[in-house]
């Protein structure tokens, strides 16, 4: 395929949750330029996509004949396929309207919906509406491997820096309707007992109807709390991902703050996680009360019947704050790492190897090692082993190079935190493990695991390899990709001229240019 187009016309959230399907249709199609038709209010959101090469907009008030135009135009683009992530009159108008080999749109999921709502059949593990999309990308053909939101923030927090004291809460009290809201009297509770309570910044972000709670300006010394009022979406990413913790609504806030690596807090009044819109980061969480009405409508919006909003009234401040305390006291931004690929980056490429004798360290990586460390970096050590699935070697051969590699390593004062392998290759000859899996890169099972298991935040932590597939785990898990020229660097780096590949951040000769590239030196 060699052009693609993307239907979602909105709303904020919806079109942050496609970002997985952009990535995932880049990864399967590195050929094809990507084209996303939306609104112009989101836009701006698309700027912050790796993925997306041409950005498409609907205007807002555009009657049924700009409507028949719009689809002329698309027509006479020649697209290959058409994604309809959005599913409504307009979009199925525009499907219809445009010739493309292929044609899909994502299911719903209405009636499973319309259930939960009207007869409060809550099912037990619901497909999430990302998962929902990602179908769209089977259909045509592709793979999945992103499976959470990630955006590209404009402005970066440089991860080199050292660790904030005291840390910053953002506070996002509103919603698309006031009755997806938690009480501003409590949000405003909230914000006082956060400064009472904890030494945090608080960051106030306020739609322009919630203007009333910048009073607590009053309140709070300046050096403590700021208030953000009616910020465009640019802005708001670099804000949210600057904090360490985000507590909100079910809102589109939520999906921002997953998208860029900040854990989202959300407060679920009338709505349901499953109707599959729960914030899905590694570290996200939400706060809900089960009563018996919930979800009295599919987004939020339907008044409540009862004689008061039971669903936000049994949620307390002191709810939440036990649930910030919580989260606060795991590092809930987490750890920064250094993801390192074994072969060709980390030690010389030798061809499915299996001899601990024949390790041979790339230049200088001890003191690249041990420079990352000094500089606060976990080192996670993450390679595909597919000689096991193929039958070249045994998993006890990996297990015998690794433990030589970290020894090494650790002699040389450059000790290796953690090492992952996947010997999965769906080609391969040995049956048990020439399967499909989450692991293989660009997969991210490797990186989220190691992310559990060492509380690491992939958004402040690099992947450095010598393969593309290496970038494209970088993408896929919102970590910072480099590709080396080392192994088989120098022939991946030609691909990149080359249709409309997924780009490192920079391309450096070896790990120990990637290490100086990350401190900035």
């Amino acid at each position: 395929m060699k052009k693609i187009s993307i239907i979602r016309l909105g709303a904020i959230g919806d079109v942050i949750l496609t970002s997985p399907v952009v990535l995932n249709l880049k990864i399967s199609f590195p050929e094809a330029a990507i084209y996303f038709l939306t609104r112009p209010r989101t836009a701006g959101i698309l700027k912050q996509f790796a993925g997306v090469d041409e950005i498409l907009e609907f205007p807002h008030d555009a009657s049924f004949m700009d409507l028949f135009r719009f689809g002329e135009s698309l027509d006479s683009m020649g697209f290959d396929a058409v994604l309809d992530l959005h599913g409504n009159i307009r979009s199925k108008y525009l499907m219809k309207h445009i010739t493309a080999p292929i044609k899909v749109q994502y299911p719903k999921r209405r009636l499973e919906r319309i259930k939960a709502v009207q007869l409060k059949r809550i099912a037990e593990d619901p497909p999430h509406t990302i998962d929902l999309y990602n179908k769209v990308v089977k259909e045509c053909g592709g793979q999945i491997y992103a499976r959470r939101p990630i955006l590209q923030p404009i402005k970066r927090r440089n991860v080199t820096d050292p660790v904030r004291q005291p840390p910053t809460i953002a506070i996002a009290p509103g919603a698309s309707y006031r009755t997806k809201q938690w009480f501003p009297d409590r949000f405003r509770a909230l914000v006082m007992e956060i400064f009472a309570r904890t030494s945090a910044k608080i960051v106030l972000i306020l739609a322009d109807s919630d203007r009333e709670m910048a009073s607590l300006k009053r309140e709070i010394p300046a050096e403590r709390l700021e208030v953000v009022i009616d910020s465009e979406l640019g802005k708001l990413s670099g804000i949210i991902s600057g904090a360490d913790l985000l507590v909100c609504n079910d809102s589109a806030l939520s999906h921002l703050g997953s998208s860029v690596g900040t854990p989202a807090l959300a407060i679920f009044g009338p709505t349901h996680p499953t109707l599959g819109f729960a914030p899905r980061g590694l570290n996200d969480a939400v706060i809900q009360a089960n009563e018996f009405c919930r979800p009295c409508s599919l987004h939020g919006k339907r008044p409540c019947y009862r004689d008061r909003q039971y669903c936000f009234d049994m949620i307390m401040v002191d709810d939440v704050m036990a649930k910030i305390a919580e989260m606060m006291g795991k590092n809930a931004k987490g750890e920064k790492a250094i993801f390192i690929d074994r072969d060709g980056t980390l030690i010389k490429e030798k061809g499915y190897l299996s001899n601990p004798d024949d390790i041979e360290v790339e230049y200088k990586a001890y003191e690249s090692i041990s420079m990352a460390r000094q500089a606060g970096f976990k080192i996670i050590i993450i390679s595909n082993q597919s000689g096991v699935a193929r039958g070249r070697f045994a998993i006890d051969d990996v297990e015998r190079v690794n433990r030589r590699m970290t020894r090494i390593f650790a002699d040389n004062n450059a000790p290796i935190d953690d090492i992952f392998y996947c010997p999965h290759f769906p080609g391969g000859t040995v049956a048990e493990y020439s399967i499909p899996c989450d692991c293989r890169k660009p997969s991210p099972g490797m990186i989220e695991k190691a992310c559990r298991r060492h509380n690491i935040n992939p958004f402040n932590s690099y992947v450095v390899g010598d393969k593309l597939s290496d970038v494209n785990l970088a993408h896929v898990t919102g970590c910072r990709p480099i590709l080396v020229r080392t192994g088989f660097g120098k022939d991946d780096e030609k691909l990149l001229q080359y249709g409309h590949r997924l780009k490192p951040e920079t391309v450096q000769n070896n790990l120990h240019e990637a290490v100086k590239y990350i401190m900035g030196l």
